[in-house]
């Protein structure tokens, strides 16, 4: 069994321990020499290049698939120590053989653009094994990556800046609901500030547009976080179905939207919670939340009153709500 210990600064460590990972290049994998968890399953071309002269009988293509997550792509050249030529015969010349090593070595380590694919490709791995994310999302980001590099965008950027809102690219392009901040919070010497200017920046410099949230992607995360139970989360996306291309709400964020339906759900349904509680679990104000149940109160009001012979029972307005939770008149609430 073939092992590379992987303890020097350039390597990632283990996301769960910080130990050193050690690479098992025969059965493909990483794993933490601290806790024994397997990191990943898949090796880069260092791995491949000690492979090659280690001298195992093992075909490096069928056990080296190409991957956009290598900076290279697993496509790089070495020339062994073997000194063999395709046919098997021994090649003369060991001083010229050495110098073409050397040679090619060279040229692939004095690239910088080599160089920095190589760090990238570190960095968008190391992220998304810490922020539990999934490799379709890594392989998205580097494709973004190299786009990025390739017009010269990434010249006098922070890598690990421009890796991060890859990251957020990729999950965006994909529908994967992930919040920036837990960039910040998981990732060191990393702010939101700057991972939402390279986010911009990219989008502005390569034309790429992402789908926008919808409310409704948004109301069991909010609703996880306020601890609110399945029928209200029910009851908030049929409010939100009904509230669809509303002009009133043209504009709106759709986290307000979100947290504005839970809220006027939960009156509906009678489960009690406040609208700070889901302020603080939507990461907005009371002030945001109450306007925004207003205005979806108003409208569900104005379609209950165009559609009076629809059979569905439709949220009742605020102050109605408000009675109905409480027990009291809505003479009494006003």
């Amino acid at each position: 069994m073939l092992i590379q210990n992987n303890l020097n600064m350039d390597q990632p460590k283990c996301a769960f321990c910080s130990g050193g990972l050690v690479s098992d290049i025969e059965k493909n994998e990483s794993f933490c020499s601290n806790c024994g968890i397997v990191a990943r399953q898949n090796y880069d071309t260092a791995d491949h290049q000690i492979l090659a002269l280690s001298g195992s009988d093992s075909d490096l293509e069928s056990q080296a698939p190409t991957s956009i997550m290598m900076y290279d792509i697993s496509l790089s050249t070495f020339i062994d120590k073997k000194n063999v030529d395709a046919s098997g015969k021994q090649i003369r010349g060991y001083a010229e053989m050495e110098k073409l090593r050397k040679l090619n070595k060279f040229t692939i380590s004095n690239d910088s653009k080599t160089r920095n694919l190589s760090k990238a490709m570190k960095e968008i791995r190391k992220m998304t094994e810490i922020l539990g994310l999934s490799m379709l999302i890594a392989e998205r980001a580097s494709y973004i990556y190299r786009k990025a590099l390739g017009k010269g965008l990434i010249k006098g950027r922070s890598i690990a800046g421009i890796a991060a809102a890859t990251i957020y690219v990729a999950c965006k392009d994909m529908g994967v609901m992930f919040p920036i901040d837990k960039i910040e919070e998981y990732i060191e010497n990393l702010n939101k500030k700057n991972v939402v200017y390279y986010y911009k920046f990219l989008l502005r410099q390569m034309k790429m547009s992402t789908a926008l949230q919808q409310p409704s992607q948004l109301v069991s995360r909010i609703a996880e976080r306020a601890r609110l139970g399945g029928k209200t989360q029910r009851k908030a996306l049929e409010i939100l179905n009904k509230i669809e291309g509303n002009p009133i709400i043209s504009g709106k964020k759709p986290v307000s939207l979100a947290a504005g339906a839970l809220y006027l759900a939960a009156l509906n349904t009678g489960e009690h919670t406040t609208q700070l509680r889901i302020a603080v679990a939507a990461e907005l104000t009371t002030i945001t939340i109450r306007k925004r149940y207003l205005e979806i109160a108003e409208i569900i009001e104005k379609s209950d009153s165009a559609n009076s012979s629809e059979d569905d029972e439709l949220p009742c307005s605020p102050i109605a709500c408000m009675a109905k939770t409480s027990n009291r008149s809505p003479d009494n609430l006003v």
